[in-house]
């Protein structure tokens, strides 16, 4: 049996059974070639705390058990030691041979006493347990039997990645708006490697790039050709994984093929990850771009890479590049196929187009997804269709091993409901008296929570009672300054690692994987105190949570006060901000106080200045409450830099005419000083709206649905709409369940839902409807600022003052 050392990159993980056992499978890659690896000497197990110091773990060796006529028997078992909240015990490590049996063997055990790691999936604790990141390499030692190689042995390495991908669309035929899997046939594939691009389609047309096959079957078969051929590791679409491959799965079904795009011989599957739908490709990575663009959208790196309020391909192309994306009117893509030579023509290049843009949107996000999977850990396809909170979890779970300590179970449906109804309370907010103020500093704490968690060793496990070396938050929480917990320990890692990788990125400003692996590290840093609070997190602690945001607000008022005996006017403070009216201070003045709050911060806890600004508006708050009340302000810096924040215009529900409206309103007020010519913005749209001349585009308004259509009893417009397009047959269900939809508010109905209709189907707007419910809305506070009164800026609604 020879043995082979080799240094790869992991590309999948996943696992098989043979001869009813659980077998790890890695897809790897070594100098370009890929190859499929099994790891046979690794097994599932969960762990077991008995009730009962005592216990023989020879008994539990030899436990049986019997369901639905099959006898479920526990493979081996053996006593280690971990710690659980901070205490080390002996527990019972209970292996299985495969990872059907886990479920039945670990609830069979409840008798004996608590189960933990149950629920952790089985590649996942493949990769925690070797300590391997995917992305970053491992060197394997392997033997040849059969198709597959077998791992002696894996370790960590470092390889850089190098990885193959094809980005690919489809078009479907659509007679009903809405294309029907089981009826409407796929029409033209188009696909872009980075050295060959084209179209299959299955009719005659007079272009280059263009395979015509004699009919739907050969057409998927003949894309499926190229997979094979071109031998991806990456498959990237746009909502593809919503759409595209479970389309082309159903119709491959529907003409009795096999839809293998894997490097197994398998098909590809449909898996639910939460809200967000799956496709497994084993042996390949599957990148929905569309995935990735939300997910970067409602992060920390919204600020500098995307901000967008639509996710259309177009829309994020146009917001990446600049540029402008071939368009054809989809509704009437049937028709085109129907229709002449040059119509085929257009829809092909349409089509083309299509992949070229996914390929321009693939090259600027893979950098960020690749770091996220390498410093959390997990795959690529993984890492491509979670949340914050699972990647933070994720890491965590990989510190716990590493530290010898048992990772949590889920929380239960009582103990998330029991979360949720304890709020935790929320960070200080000074609210600012409404007007427009000049000459502003605005300063920001670096890593304001991350910093309090490593500095006081904020940790579910830390927590103590009667320790004598402890950080006491402001509510009286204890924190043993010794042993380091597990979440600053992960913490202090990003941190430090992101403060080396800003010296190099000075030194190398191209290099744009230095560039997303800072911003990697800054978005996982910045989840992890919403993790500790959130209801659903394994690690979840109501004390860590609400002990970090009394430090915030502890620190914020400290801060307000040394800088009100200092002479400032503190107008507005809000979680990590303060900012301060300079009056007849200097510069100068505002970086000495700076300089004489740093001094007194804990340890890597910076307060630095975010910018001075010429003029700034801030309107009044909701309520009387000054806790919890939302940031709701524009500044004009010096560079001419307008931001915005808690405005309309920076939120997803409300349309584009009304953000519209108020940012050239907060324009005329910051850049020109002028409030007649907000107030003649406001009436001129006004004016517009009742004559008719607004773009239905510009009154489309989005929200998402966050839950499946069924589950919902709500009659919200957006709602109704969709429901509307279902029951029309514009829209299919698996197109809505978790969708962003766009809906116009139309002539047709009595109440507003009713009125309610996707912009797809939408012909009238009422102009009532946008004129009180949302350009005034987002307008009127501003304009109460500068003098006008509340009927006179109503009034300009009416047609009497028009």
């Amino acid at each position: 049996m020879e043995q082979t050392e080799l240094e790869c990159i992991i590309i999948d993980v996943d696992y098989v059974h043979i001869d009813d056992r659980s077998v790890i499978r890695l897809t790897l890659k070594s100098k370009g070639k890929v190859f499929g690896a099994l790891d046979t000497n690794f097994h599932p197990y969960f762990y077991l705390k008995p009730h009962n110091a005592s216990f023989d773990v020879n008994s539990i060796k030899k436990i049986e058990i019997l369901h639905d006529g099959e006898t479920i028997r526990v493979h081996d078992a053996e006593i280690v030691e971990k710690s659980i909240s901070g205490t080390k015990l002996q527990l019972a490590k209970i292996y299985s041979l495969n990872t059907r049996s886990i479920p039945k063997l670990s609830e069979s055990m409840l008798e004996f006493g608590e189960v933990y790691e149950y629920d952790i999936l089985f590649w996942k604790r493949y990769l925690i347990d070797h300590n391997i990141s995917p992305l970053s390499g491992v060197k394997v030692k392997v033997h040849a039997q059969e198709n597959y190689f077998i791992i002696d042995e894996i370790t960590q390495s470092n390889v850089e990645p190098k990885l193959t991908y094809i980005c690919f669309d489809i078009e479907t035929y659509n007679p009903n708006i809405a294309p029907r899997p089981d009826i409407d046939p796929c029409i033209m594939i188009s696909y872009e490697t980075g050295s060959i691009r084209g179209v299959i389609t299955t009719k005659p047309i007079k272009k280059d790039f263009v395979t015509t096959c004699n009919d739907e079957k050969s057409m998927l078969l003949k894309f499926i050709e190229i997979i094979k051929n071109e031998d991806p590791d990456i498959i990237a679409g746009y909502n593809s994984s919503n759409f595209d491959v479970p389309y082309l799965m159903k119709r491959a079904k529907k003409l009795g093929i096999k839809f293998d795009i894997t490097r197994f011989g398998e098909e590809a599957r449909e898996e639910n990850h939460g809200l967000i739908k799956a496709i497994k490709i084993p042996g390949r990575i599957n990148l929905d771009v569309y995935n990735v663009a939300r997910f970067v959208s409602i992060v920390g790196a919204s600020e500098t890479l995307l901000k967008i309020n639509r996710f259309t391909l177009g829309d994020v192309y146009r917001a990446i590049t600049g540029d402008t994306k071939r368009t054809v009117d989809k509704k009437n893509i049937w028709q085109q196929w129907d229709g002449s030579q040059s119509e085929l023509e257009n829809l092909a290049e349409y089509s083309l187009s299509d992949s070229i843009s996914l390929r321009s949107l693939y090259e600027f996000f893979l950098p960020l997804e690749v770091e996220v999977a390498k410093v959390t850990g997990t795959t690529l396809s993984e890492t491509a269709v979670s949340t914050t909170g699972q990647l933070v979890e994720y890491l965590l779970m990989k510190y716990a091993s590493l530290n010898k300590e048992i990772i949590p179970n889920k929380p239960k449906d009582q103990d998330i409901a029991k979360r949720n109804s304890n709020p935790i309370t929320g960070a200080y907010v000074k609210t600012p008296d409404a007007g427009i103020y000049d000459n502003i500093a605005v300063f920001d704490f670096r890593g304001l929570y991350p910093s309090i968690i490593i500095a006081n060793n904020i940790d579910p496990s830390t927590i103590c009672s009667s320790c004598t070396e402890f950080y006491a938050s402001p509510e009286g929480i204890k924190f043993a300054k010794t042993p380091i917990g597990i979440v600053p320990t992960a913490l202090s890692m990003l941190i430090s690692e992101r403060a080396e990788i800003k010296k190099r990125y000075k030194k190398e400003p191209d290099n744009k994987y230095l560039a997303a692996r800072s911003q990697a590290l800054k978005i996982l840093a910045n989840s992890f105190y919403g993790y500790l609070g959130y209801s659903r997190s394994r690690w979840y602690s109501r004390e860590c949570a609400s002990s970090v945001t009394s430090f915030g607000r502890e620190t914020i008022l400290n801060t307000i006060n040394n800088a009100e005996n200092l002479g400032f006017k503190v107008i507005y403070a809000d979680t990590d901000s303060v900012f301060l009216l300079m009056a007849q201070k200097s510069k100068i003045d505002a970086q000495e106080f700076m300089k004489s709050i740093n001094k007194k911060l804990p340890g890597a806890m910076e307060l630095e200045l975010e910018d001075f600004y010429v003029r700034g508006v801030f309107v009044g708050k909701k309520g009387k409450s000054e806790s919890g009340a939302k940031k709701k302000y524009a500044l004009l810096s010096e560079s001419g830099r307008i931001k915005i924040k808690g405005f309309e215009l920076v939120r997803r529900d409300w349309s584009n005419i009304s953000r519209e409206t108020q940012r050239k309103v907060l324009e005329a007020i910051l850049k020109d000083g002028s409030k007649e010519k907000a107030m003649s913005i406001v009436k001129e749209v006004v004016k517009d709206l009742r004559d008719g001349n607004v773009n239905l585009k510009d009154l489309v308004i989005y929200t998402q649905i966050r839950k499946k259509i069924d589950s919902y009893d709500s009659k919200s417009p957006e709602l109704h709409a969709a429901k509307k397009a279902l029951e029309d047959g514009v829209k299919r269900k698996d197109e809505l369940d978790g969708a962003t939809i766009g809906y116009i508010i139309t002539k047709n109905g009595n109440t507003i839902s009713d009125k309610a209709e996707i912009e797809d189907t939408a012909k009238t707007y009422d102009p009532d409807y946008y004129i009180n419910n949302q350009v005034l809305p987002a307008t009127l506070k501003i304009l109460k600022e500068l003098g006008f009164s509340e009927e006179e800026l109503k009034g300009a609604g009416s047609q009497r003052k028009l």
